[in-house]
């Protein structure tokens, strides 16, 4: 911003320029000038269309140190469930961290990934986490490097810091689980994404596995629908309402859309788990919480966002640094609904 618009404020608010020049740089507070005056400068800031730059001003931290900004991208169709969880695990990664540092939320539309890039190389942010990239984005993003240190979550990188877990694994186990458990019809419900992406490879890895332990898997039993307990819900209405022969597993790559669809299961007096078992992969509060409680696959969130903050900042303190993977077990929990708190004989 040029002398001439401080200048412009300084004299529509009568105050001097280099009081503008404090509050305009986000110093108004630390400099003790009344929230009264920054106000006023604000508002005419703004009445001739100034926009502050952030990304400078952040960086002039009281004693001239500087506090890097990690950017998370959360794609707009990715469960906002999962948001809630990956944010709890930053803090706690936040509030650890002997080095203080500012995180920020990016929404973005999967395949929008040259506006992800024109972002981080505007030098706007230190550091970037970037959730749910597609597969197609993620090799684009391989063959052109970002300039800031880079941690991909759940996703397998060589080129970048990755924090993951077998996703394949975590199909085929639980397919493996309903073979031990005696099935022979099973189901799934799907969020939308996962069935049309290369990155699906939790649902790959469960049709797959079906297959090899001879489960039948009906085309009508594999619903797909929005990543949202709105879409479980709906998903289940669907599959009571086809008629037929239930399956008595239903594997739900989303804990959350199976809270949602355990009501529609109880109105329709379908008992679980007697006449149908239910995993989930999540582990979400709500799944220890509903009734029946739910067993699943954990997907450690909040340890791994915790991670991806812990390997952006390493990136960040030292550019020199290799990236390093680090990869996640995803346990079983057993509860009511399926397994009946027995441990069943799985790795």
């Amino acid at each position: 911003m040029g002398m001439s618009t401080i200048k412009e404020i300084a004299e529509k608010t009568k105050v001097s320029v280099g009081t503008v020049s404090i509050v305009l740089n986000g110093r108004g507070d630390e400099m003790r000038i009344s929230k009264k005056t920054q106000q006023r400068i604000l508002e005419a800031a703004q009445g001739i269309g100034y926009v502050p730059n952030i990304s400078a001003r952040r960086l002039r931290q009281t004693g001239g140190r500087s506090l890097p900004v990690i950017a998370t991208f959360w794609p707009s169709d990715l469960s906002s469930d999962l948001l809630g969880r990956f944010f709890t695990g930053a803090q706690s990664s936040i509030l650890e961290q002997e080095h203080a540092f500012e995180m920020t939320i990016q929404p973005f539309k999967r395949k929008h990934i040259h506006r992800i890039k024109e972002i981080c190389d505007s030098g706007m942010y230190h550091g970037v986490i970037l959730t749910g990239i597609s597969a197609e984005d993620q090799r684009y993003l391989e063959d052109n490097p970002l300039s800031v240190p880079t941690v991909l979550f759940n996703r397998k990188s060589s080129t970048y810091s990755c924090v993951h877990v077998d996703t394949y694994e975590i199909g085929r186990k639980s397919a493996e689980l309903f073979a031990i458990r005696g099935h022979k019809k099973v189901g799934t419900i799907v969020p939308e994404h996962l069935m049309r992406s290369e990155n699906n490879l939790r649902f790959r890895g469960f049709v797959e596995s079906c297959a090899k332990y001879g489960l039948e898997l009906e085309e009508r039993h594999i619903q797909a629908a929005p990543m949202t307990m709105e879409g479980g819900y709906a998903a289940a209405k669907t599959l009571v309402e086809g008629g037929g022969e239930l399956p008595t597993g239903l594997f739900f790559p989303l804990g959350i859309m199976a809270v949602a669809a355990l009501p529609v299961f109880h109105r329709a007096n379908i008992q679980i788990p007697d006449a149908m078992e239910i995993l989930t992969y999540g582990d979400h509060d709500a799944e220890k919480y509903s009734v029946p409680s739910l067993s699943t696959v954990k997907l450690p969130v909040e340890e791994m966002a915790a991670a991806c903050i812990r390997l952006a900042m390493g990136r960040i303190l030292d550019p020199k640094s290799k990236p390093k993977a680090v990869v996640f077990e995803t346990p079983f929990i057993f509860r009511e609904s399926c397994g009946g708190f027995i441990q069943a004989s799985i790795q």
